[in-house]
């Protein structure tokens, strides 16, 4: 870890003087903070590893009132409180209300050195969790709400019973049901996953509970739905919201009976855990009768929001990197690094569309880029050029202006690997033909 910072709350300036200088000799940060507004001015701005706070601060109940704050707003801090009266039936109250330990004026500076290594080393192995916790749930994120997130992710994967999860368009709902499934004692299967609006409404039975042979026209043979694929497993039901009102009161029975009826075919038995996801609000679909209350409260036994992009700005910087790096390898190029000024025009920006858009951003950044990094005028040139040919070229033409530049970098990248570039665009191989076809984009001749 790097030199931990410590925040030393005292009245005593003579004692804050003489104290921040033996620490920071030490090796120790040090912030000092001589009342309480100082301290909650210096807690609400900076991060701090460690809290030393005087109990009598500048009164007894200060000091106490002040504890109760860093336990309520800051409960991952740990705070050492300075006695100097001795006594110990306060000390002993500080540490009951939340204190981590107390050490006594005058301080004895090779005690106190040995309780902040004590208290370094358990950081130091806290922080190691953590990062084996988040390898182990795959999403990014050291902003507070994700750290939430990933809290609330490993202990829904403790439990077999059902999860929602609910949040914007691209935030990763998906990656936070993998997460949830890989952590769970499915966890060595493959997760079931479904979009539900991919589903043609006339299909969702057949999709979800399978069928028997001859159960409708063209059933020629007896196949199983998801739902019996999941068997002893988890399925992951993206878009819940749009399940038509026929398959609700089915899966409703799936969920409360833990039993299915395949069409044409017999009731069974079934031991499936259910995650869900929505970015829309289903208390609302519930009170507009689009979506089945009691439905609803079965699924949303254990919520979990994934908090969008604009929620957690100080993630963008780690994203964009990550995104750049991935998309560099993945076409074996040389890493092309964020200039400190793009990394801070991404985090002006709004992102709709979460980290999907930011996302999508880097890799076109990374595309057009011309030099070996990534400045601001990587993410804006085409923007500017857009907004250039609004008032000459109708929306068709902008459109397939940018289709052709796009696809002819994609090109580019891949060394003209037409299977590649179909693959990295999502789309059919020939479908792609027909594009650079129809775009008139010349291919190098063999």
């Amino acid at each position: 870890m790097d030199r931990l910072k410590i925040l030393l709350a005292d009245d005593d300036q003579i004692f804050l003087k003489l104290t921040s200088r033996l620490l920071e000799e030490a090796g120790y940060r040090i912030e000092c903070a001589a009342c309480v507004d100082e301290a909650e001015l210096a807690l609400s701005k900076g991060k701090h590893d460690i809290m030393m706070l005087d109990m009598c601060y500048p009164a007894l109940q200060d000091g106490f009132n002040l504890l109760g704050k860093v336990h309520e707003f800051y409960p991952a801090l740990p705070v050492l409180m300075i006695s100097g009266s001795g006594n110990i039936p306060d000390a002993v109250l500080a540490i009951k209300n939340g204190a981590l330990d107390f050490i006594e004026k005058p301080l004895d500076m090779s005690h106190l050195l040995i309780k902040l290594e004590r208290i370094r080393k358990n950081l130091a192995l806290n922080q190691e969790l953590l990062d084996l916790q988040i390898s182990a749930i795959g999403m990014k994120g050291k902003a507070k709400p994700m750290l939430d997130l990933f809290a609330e992710i490993m202990k829904a994967a403790k439990f077999d019973c059902p999860v929602l999860i609910c949040g914007e368009t691209g935030v990763g709902k998906e990656l936070a049901a993998h997460a949830i499934h890989r952590l769970s004692r499915h966890g060595a299967k493959n997760l079931i996953s479904l979009n539900c609006a991919s589903v043609p409404k006339e299909l969702f039975e057949a999709e979800l509970f399978g069928y028997e042979c001859g159960a409708f026209t063209g059933a020629n043979k007896a196949r199983q739905g998801y739902f019996e694929y999941a068997d002893n497993n988890s399925i992951f039901l993206d878009e819940i919201s749009q399940l038509p009102p026929e398959v609700q009161a089915k899966l409703l029975r799936v969920v409360s009976e833990g039993e299915i009826q395949k069409l044409g075919g017999k009731v069974i038995k079934i031991n499936t855990r259910i995650i869900s996801a929505s970015n829309q609000n289903l208390e609302e679909n519930a009170a507009q009768g689009l979506f089945r209350p009691d439905l609803l409260y079965r699924l949303n036994t254990i919520n979990i929001f994934v908090p969008p992009l604009r929620n957690r700005i100080e993630d963008i910087p780690l994203l964009a990197n990550y995104f750049m790096e991935m998309f560099c390898a993945r076409n074996e190029i040389a890493p092309k690094p964020l200039t400190p000024a793009a990394n801070a025009w991404l985090c002006e920006q709004s992102w709709p569309g979460n980290v999907r858009e930011l996302k999508n951003t880097v890799e076109r950044a990374v595309v057009f880029a011309m030099n070996d990094h990534l400045s601001v005028a990587d993410f804006t040139s085409d923007r500017d050029d857009d907004a250039n040919q609004l008032d000459t070229n109708s929306l068709k033409k902008a459109i397939q202006s940018f289709e052709k530049a796009y696809i002819e970098n994609v090109l580019r990248v891949y060394k003209y690997n037409v299977r590649q570039c179909a693959y990295h665009l999502q789309i059919d191989k020939s479908n792609l033909f027909k594009k650079i076809a129809s775009l008139g984009i010349e291919l190098p001749k063999k």
